[in-house]
């Protein structure tokens, strides 16, 4: 975002905008745990000369994403995901309608996996198929088509990795199909295009 996004890097430059992990935002009576927000700096922070965005709890989040993988049970592991998602843009947007809600899906596409709460390692028989069924869930999560006050993800992408937890220094991206290729709203070049729309037109 800092890199692609003018809008986003100016006032990251300028200390404007600040970002933090594992952060709480509350709707209503309830609080959600987010992956990474980006928002606004409290008012009198103090951000000596920054070169990216700063690492810092923000005042007011403007952007929200949850990330969410499926390694291995992908049949059953996805519809859990997916129920995380529809919460994750349903609290996100309780909190705030102008909040950028979105979402990425990392899946498994290794034809083995060593899972550490089983003895055994599992086979995963027809990966391909498996990754399809996992974005055709992604695809199905609600999407509000960047309009504020409609419910859905503003923004959602799937990356899409081959590692078997047996050997991590061959884990590697699945660039090839069935991954989403460009032009697909689930690449991650189209997420972060989006991305950097949404703030712009809606952090004038």
């Amino acid at each position: 975002l800092f890199d692609y996004c003018p809008s986003i890097r100016s006032r990251a430059l300028s200390g404007e905008i600040v970002y933090d992990i594992n952060f709480e935002i509350f709707g209503g009576t309830d609080k959600w745990n987010v992956d990474l927000v980006i928002g606004t700096a409290p008012l009198g922070a103090r951000i000596a000369q920054p070169q990216y965005i700063a690492k810092m709890a923000p005042a007011s989040v403007q952007i929200a994403i949850e990330l969410k993988s499926v390694m291995t049970e992908h049949h059953k592991a996805v519809k859990n995901r997916k129920r995380d998602l529809e919460a994750h843009h349903a609290h996100v947007h309780r909190y705030n309608q102008n909040t950028i809600a979105g979402g990425v899906f990392v899946i498994n596409g290794s034809e083995v996996f060593k899972s550490p709460l089983k003895p055994d390692i599992t086979e995963h028989r027809r990966p391909v198929n498996l990754i399809n069924h996992c974005i055709d869930e992604m695809r199905s999560i609600e999407s509000s088509g960047g309009i504020v006050g409609k419910s859905g993800l503003d923004a959602k992408a799937v990356l899409c990795v081959d590692c078997d937890n047996l050997i991590l220094p061959g884990t590697r991206y699945i660039t090839t199909r069935p991954a989403p290729q460009i032009g697909d709203p689930l690449y991650y070049d189209s997420f972060i295009q989006t991305l950097c729309n949404l703030y712009t037109v809606r952090f004038r």
